[in-house]
C-alpha cells in the first residue's frame, strides 16, 4: 500500500516553518507589553518583593505533612504564577518520587489510582485511562512536563514512575490553562531535572511475581557550576497474569540544565519510550451462568450473564497479536530573567510517535453456537506534534498591593496519520480457545465494507492567547482570573478502499475559556476557596473526528468548586475538602422529534465532595486518608432508537472512591513498615447501565530496610486476592480483570 508521503511532509514541514516565524513576532510584543504588565515597585511597604530568580523546585511528598509541606510547595500544575496550592482555588493532589517508591507504585497507572479521587484503567489501546469526577477519556488533558499532548487518550501509556520527580493532578475544569479536552482536569507528568548541586547515581533492581523484573538507574551529574547533565532510564517486563500476555516497556530521559548568567537558565531534554505487548489482554467476556463452571457475583447484568472466575486467565486475542508504542519528545525550556519582578520563558518540543494493533479485541458470547465470536482490528498511527509557548511573568504590585501576572502566547501544529481496519477471525470454545492467527493481507475479503478498510489524515493547528493574574486585594484575600483564546484549524481526509470513495473536509473552532477564583485566608494556615470556571472538550478526539461530527460544535462546560485547606497541630496535618459542580452542555443525542437524527443538545452533569488528610501522627507515624462521593449522570441523552437514557451514570465512573495509607517507621532498627486499603465503588460499563461492576477493596503492604548504601524492599499487592475489575475492556461485556495476589522484592542502591 503505498500513502505518497514526500510531498506531504514538505508541505507540513513548510507549515512548520512559517508558525516558528509566527511564533517568534508575539515575543516582541510581549517584551514591549513587559513595563505595562510588570507595574513593579521594589521595596513596597506592602509586600516584600518576591524572588522571582528559576530555581528547581523542592521535593514533595504526601506522606506526612510536616515532612511535606505539600500545601506551600508550588505547584505549576494549577497556574504559571508560582502559586501554592494554599494560594490555588482548586484541588490538586501531588504525589512525589519519594511516595512512588515507598508505595512500591512502578507505573503511571498505580500512581493515578493511589491519587484521591482518581480511577485510572489499563485499557489496552490507551493504557493509563483515567476517570475523575464524573468524567473520564478525553475530558482529562495529559501534560507531559507542563505541556499539553494533544488527543490524551490517544498517546497516555503507563510509563514507569521512576521518570518523574512528581505526579500532579489538578481536578475541575482546566480549559483556561491548556486549551480543549481539559473538562474534568489535568494531569501533568513532571520529569526528573539535572541539580546544579550534588553529584548523585540510584539504582534499582527489582523481581516479583508472574516473571516481573524491574531495572532503573537515575544519574545526575553537575559538570560545572552552572551546568548539569541527568540521566534517568528503566526497564520493566512480565510475562502477565493472563495466559501469553508477556510485555516489555523501556524509557530513557538525557536532560541538560545550564545557566549561563545569573539572569538566563536554559533546560534541554530528550526522552524516549517504547513498549510491547505480546497478544494483549483485551478483558473478559460475560458468559451465561448457566454454562459458567465457577460464575462470581462480580457483574449484575440485565441478561443474566456473569463473569465466569474459571476463565480469569484465558486469553482470546489472535496468537500473533501485536501492540506497540515508540515515542520520543524533545523538550527545551529558556527562562530570562528581565528584571526584578519580570521574567520571560519560551518553551518548545516536539513529540514524534508511532503506534501498531493488530490484534482480536471484542468477544461476544453466541447463544446458537457456544462460542465466543472475535472481532479483529489493526490500527497504526503515525503521530507528529510541535508546540511552541512564550509566557511573559510578572511579580510586582497593584495599588499598593502584590500582584502576579502572566500574559502569553502558544501554537501548536499536530499531523495524524491512521490506517484503519476492521473485520472479523474466527470463533473460540471460552474454555478452551484455538486462538489462531491474524488474517494475511489487507483486502476487502478480509475487512469487508464500508468504512472497515479508511485511512485517515489529520492536522490540527492552534494559535492561543492566554492571560493570568493573581492579586493580593487585602493581605488576607487573594483574588485570581484567567482567560484564554484559541484558534483551532482542523483538516482531515478519509479514503475508503473499499468504496473507493475519498472524503475531505475542515472546521475552525474559536472557544473562549475562563475563571474566576477568590481565597481567604481564615488564619494563617486555613484557607477558604471558590472557583467559577468555564471550558470546551470535542465531541470526540479532534485528530479522529468524523465526517458526522465535524458538522458539531465543541461542547462547553462550567464548573463551581468551593472547599477549605488547612494546617493544624504544629502543622502536622494538612487537609483539604472541597465540593464541586460540574455541567457539560451539547454532548451529541438524537432527535426526539426523530430519532434516526443526532443533533448536540445533551447534557451530563456531576457534583460531588471531596475529603483529604495527610498526617503525622508522631515521628514514626503517618497516616493518608481520603475518601471522594460524587453524583454523576446524563440529564439529557437519548441514544439510536429514541431510548431515553437521562439519569444513567456514565460508565467507568464510581460515585465512591476511598483510601487509607499507613507508614510505620522503627526507631530501634532501620525498618518500615507500610499497609494501604483502596476501594473502589461499583460502576456501570455502559450508558444504558445494564452491566454493573461490584464495588471492591484491594489491600497492599511493603516491608522495607535501610541499608548504609540504599534499601530492600518487599512489597504486596492485592494481599486479600480479591477477584475485582478496574476497567470495562475492549466492549462494554468485556472487563478488565485485575491482577491477583503478588509479591515483589527490589533493591535500590544509592551511590
Amino acid at each position: 500500500m503505498t500513502y505518497g508521503r514526500g510531498g506531504r511532509r514538505g508541505a507540513t514541514r513548510g507549515r512548520a516553518q512559517r508558525w516558528a516565524v509566527a511564533a517568534v513576532l508575539p515575543l516582541g510584543a510581549l517584551a514591549w507589553a513587559a513595563p505595562a504588565i510588570a507595574q513593579t515597585t521594589p521595596g513596597s511597604d506592602s509586600q516584600p518583593e518576591a524572588d522571582t530568580t528559576p530555581h528547581q523546585l523542592d521535593k514533595v511528598t504526601v506522606s506526612g505533612a510536616a515532612e511535606s509541606a505539600a500545601l506551600d510547595t508550588p505547584s505549576a500544575t494549577a497556574s504559571r504564577l508560582g502559586l501554592t496550592p494554599r494560594e490555588t482555588p482548586a484541588a490538586i493532589e501531588i504525589l512525589s518520587a519519594q511516595t512512588l517508591e515507598q508505595r512500591g507504585l512502578r507505573g503511571t497507572v498505580d500512581a493515578l489510582s493511589a491519587a484521591p479521587g482518581v480511577l485510572a484503567g489499563q485499557l489496552p489501546s490507551s493504557p493509563g485511562m483515567t476517570s475523575m469526577r464524573g468524567f473520564s477519556g478525553g475530558a482529562i488533558s495529559l501534560l507531559y512536563d507542563g505541556v499539553r499532548q494533544t488527543a490524551a487518550p490517544l498517546v497516555t501509556r503507563d510509563f514507569d514512575g521512576w521518570s518523574f520527580e512528581r505526579i500532579e493532578v489538578l481536578k475541575g475544569p482546566a480549559s483556561v490553562l491548556y486549551g480543549e479536552g481539559a473538562l474534568a482536569g489535568a494531569i501533568n507528568l513532571v520529569p526528573k531535572r539535572p541539580d546544579y548541586d550534588a553529584r548523585a547515581t540510584s539504582f534499582l533492581l527489582g523481581w516479583g511475581s508472574f516473571g516481573s523484573q524491574r531495572y532503573a538507574v537515575d544519574a545526575n551529574l553537575p559538570l560545572d557550576p552552572d551546568f548539569a547533565l541527568r540521566l534517568v532510564a528503566s526497564h520493566r517486563r512480565s510475562d502477565g497474569y493472563v495466559d501469553d500476555t508477556a510485555s516489555r516497556a523501556t524509557s530513557a530521559s538525557l536532560s541538560a540544565r545550564w545557566r549561563p548568567s545569573d539572569a538566563v537558565e536554559v533546560d534541554l531534554a530528550l526522552d524516549h519510550y517504547e513498549d510491547d505487548y505480546d497478544t494483549a489482554y483485551w478483558g473478559t467476556p460475560l458468559v451465561p451462568r448457566a454454562i459458567a463452571r465457577d460464575p462470581s457475583d462480580l457483574v449484575d447484568s440485565r441478561n443474566g450473564h456473569v463473569i465466569d472466575r474459571a476463565l480469569r486467565d484465558r486469553n482470546y486475542n489472535v496468537a500473533d497479536g501485536i501492540q506497540t508504542a515508540t515515542s520520543d519528545w524533545l523538550r527545551t525550556r529558556v527562562s530570562w530573567q528581565l528584571r526584578d519582578g519580570l521574567r520571560l520563558v519560551n518553551e518548545a518540543s516536539y513529540y514524534d510517535a508511532q503506534r501498531r494493533w493488530l490484534n482480536s479485541e471484542t468477544y461476544t458470547y453466541d447463544a446458537a453456537s457456544g462460542l465466543l465470536r472475535r472481532g479483529i482490528t489493526r490500527i497504526e498511527h503515525e503521530h507528529r506534534y510541535w508546540v511552541e509557548r512564550a509566557s511573559l511573568l510578572s511579580d510586582g504590585t497593584f495599588a499598593g498591593r502584590r500582584n502576579r501576572a502572566s500574559l502569553g502566547v502558544e501554537f501548536s501544529d499536530g499531523d495524524f496519520r491512521v490506517p484503519r481496519r476492521f473485520g472479523s477471525t474466527g470463533a473460540v470454545d471460552p474454555y478452551a480457545p484455538q486462538r489462531g492467527l491474524f488474517p494475511v493481507g489487507d483486502t476487502a475479503l478480509n475487512f469487508p465494507g464500508a468504512g472497515n478498510r479508511v485511512d485517515f489524515d489529520s492536522t490540527t493547528r492552534t494559535a492561543s492567547v492566554f492571560a493570568e493574574d493573581a492579586w493580593s486585594l487585602t493581605p488576607r484575600w487573594l483574588l485570581l482570573a484567567g482567560l484564554r483564546y484559541d484558534r483551532i484549524e482542523l483538516q482531515r481526509s478519509v479514503r475508503d478502499y473499499n468504496t473507493g470513495a475519498v472524503t475531505r473536509f475542515a472546521r475552525d473552532y474559536d472557544p473562549f475559556s475562563w475563571r474566576l477564583g477568590s481565597v481567604f485566608d481564615l488564619r494563617p494556615n486555613t484557607q477558604l476557596y471558590v472557583q467559577y470556571s468555564a471550558a470546551v472538550a470535542p465531541v470526540g478526539s479532534l485528530p479522529l473526528l468524523s465526517l458526522a461530527n465535524s458538522r458539531f460544535d465543541l461542547t462547553h462546560g462550567r464548573a463551581v468548586d468551593l472547599g477549605l485547606k488547612s494546617s493544624f497541630w504544629g502543622d502536622r496535618i494538612d487537609l483539604t475538602l472541597g465540593g464541586y459542580w460540574i455541567e457539560q452542555d451539547d454532548i451529541i443525542t438524537r432527535d426526539p422529534a426523530n430519532a434516526s437524527l443526532a443533533i448536540q443538545g445533551g447534557r451530563q452533569s456531576s457534583r460531588g465532595v471531596e475529603l483529604s488528610v495527610s498526617a503525622a501522627l508522631t515521628r514514626a507515624l503517618t497516616v493518608e486518608a481520603s475518601v471522594a462521593a460524587l453524583n454523576a449522570r446524563f440529564d439529557e441523552l437519548r441514544e439510536a432508537g429514541g431510548v431515553d437514557r437521562a439519569g444513567n451514570t456514565p460508565p467507568n465512573v464510581p460515585e465512591r472512591l476511598a483510601n487509607l495509607y499507613a507508614s510505620y517507621r522503627f526507631d530501634a532498627v532501620p525498618l518500615r513498615l507500610s499497609a494501604g486499603l483502596r476501594h473502589v465503588g461499583a460502576f456501570y460499563t455502559n450508558n444504558a447501565n445494564s452491566i454493573r461492576v461490584e464495588a471492591h477493596t484491594v489491600f497492599d503492604a511493603s516491608l522495607a530496610y535501610t541499608l548504609p548504601f540504599g534499601e530492600i524492599a518487599l512489597h504486596g499487592r492485592n494481599l486479600g486476592d480479591a477477584f475485582y475489575a478496574d476497567w470495562s475492556g475492549g466492549a462494554a461485556d468485556q472487563l478488565v480483570i485485575g491482577a491477583p495476589r503478588s509479591l515483589e522484592l527490589t533493591l535500590k542502591v544509592n551511590l
